[in-house]
C-alpha cells in the first residue's frame, strides 16, 4: 500500500503533535486547535497507536515529550510549514505591490516603529501602492508566539529568541549613545564622564528598572548615576528631555531620530558602549510566500547598515 495514502497516516493528527509539543498541555493544545480536550486526548491516542510509543508523559501537570517524541518533533513541524506554504495563495505568483489592497501586520516595540518603519511606509506612501501597515506592539519574550499564532506577519527589533520554526535576518548592528538638550543643559557632545554622572537620567525600561548595563560600567570606572525616571514608554524620553534637565541612554539610530525631531543633541557616551544586533523575525509557512519576501526585502533595503 501506498504510505502517504495509508489510513494511518492523519495530517490532523500532525497538527495536534505540534500544538501538544508546544504546549505541553492537552487542554491548552486544544485551545489552540479550537477542539475540545477530549478530541485532543482521542487524537493522542491514535497517533500513540499508529507510532506505537507513548510519546508524552503526564509530569507534574505537564505533557513531556518521550525521546521518541523529540525526534519527531522537527520533521513533523516542517511538513506542516511546508504544506502551509504550499498551499498559501501567495506562493502561486509573484507580488504586485500595485495590484490591489495589501494589509500587513508588523510586530514592533518602540523602537523598531519610530527607526525601522519610516523609509518603508515613507515608500509606500510615495508609490501611491494601496498598502496598509497595521503595527502591534511586541517583545523578544511576546514576538515568537505571535507569529506562531498567526497574529503577525514579521517581527522587528532586538530578536535574539528564535524557535527551530523561525527564520530570521540580521538588519545592522546597533550601538548605545547618550541623548540630551544641549542648550538646556549648556553643554555640547562629546560628553563627559563627570557631566553624564551628575546629571539626573531617564532610563528606557519594559519592565520599570532603575538599574541596566550602563551601571556595571560605571562601577568598573568608581562612578554611580542617579535615575530619576524609568519608562517603558521610549518615544517619551525626548519631549521629557524638553523638560527634565537630564541625559538618557538609547540605541544610537533612535538618538539620531530624536535629534531631529526634538533638536536634542547626540553624543557617544563616556565609556564604552554595549552593542547588538536588529533583526527581522518570520514563521518558516512564509520564507516562500510572494508577498512576505517583498515586504522583508522593502525593509531590508530601507535599514542598510550603511545608513547608520
Amino acid at each position: 500500500m501506498n504510505r502517504i495514502h495509508s489510513t494511518a497516516l492523519d495530517l490532523n493528527l500532525l497538527k495536534l503533535f505540534d500544538a501538544v509539543m508546544e504546549t505541553r498541555s492537552v487542554s491548552r493544545a486544544a485551545m489552540l486547535l479550537g477542539l475540545s480536550q477530549s478530541a485532543v486526548s482521542h487524537g493522542l491516542a491514535r497517533l500513540r497507536e499508529a507510532v506505537g510509543d507513548p510519546l508524552f508523559i503526564r509530569s507534574g501537570g505537564r505533557m513531556e515529550p518521550t525521546a521518541r517524541a523529540q525526534r519527531l518533533a522537527e520533521p513533523m513541524r516542517d511538513a506542516l510549514v511546508l504544506a502551509a506554504s504550499a498551499l498559501s495563495p501567495d506562493a502561486a505568483q509573484p507580488f504586485d505591490p500595485a495590484a490591489g489592497r495589501r494589509v500587513f501586520t508588523i510586530g514592533a516595540g518602540d523602537y523598531a516603529a519610530a527607526v525601522l518603519l519610516g523609509g518603508f511606509v515613507a515608500e509606500v506612501a510615495a508609490a501611491g501602492w494601496d498598502i496598509g501597515i497595521a503595527v502591534l506592539p511586541v517583545d523578544r519574550h511576546s514576538a515568537p508566539a505571535m507569529l506562531d499564532a498567526g497574529q503577525i506577519d514579521l517581527a522587528l527589533g532586538l530578536l535574539p529568541q528564535r524557535r527551530r520554526w523561525h527564520e530570521g535576518r540580521v538588519l545592522y548592528e546597533e550601538v548605545q549613545a547618550c541623548v540630551f538638550d544641549g542648550a538646556r543643559l549648556g553643554i555640547a557632545a562629546p560628553i563627559a564622564l563627570e557631566q553624564f554622572c551628575a546629571l539626573p537620567q531617564i532610563v528606557p525600561s519594559l519592565h520599570g528598572d532603575f538599574t541596566s548595563w550602563v551601571e556595571e560600567e560605571l562601577d568598573r570606572l568608581g562612578q554611580r548615576r542617579r535615575v530619576v525616571m524609568a519608562t517603558a514608554h521610549f518615544l517619551s524620553i525626548p519631549m521629557l528631555l524638553k523638560q527634565v534637565p537630564a541625559v538618557a541612554t538609547l540605541p544610537r539610530r533612535l538618538c539620531m531620530a530624536c535629534a531631529n525631531t526634538a533638536a536634542l543633541t547626540v553624543s557617544p557616551l563616556p565609556f564604552p558602549p554595549r552593542r547588538f544586533e536588529i533583526s527581522m523575525l518570520w514563521h518558516r509557512r512564509d520564507s516562500n510566500a510572494a508577498a512576505q519576501i517583498w515586504l522583508r526585502d522593502r525593509i531590508a533595503a530601507q535599514n542598510s547598515p550603511a545608513a547608520g
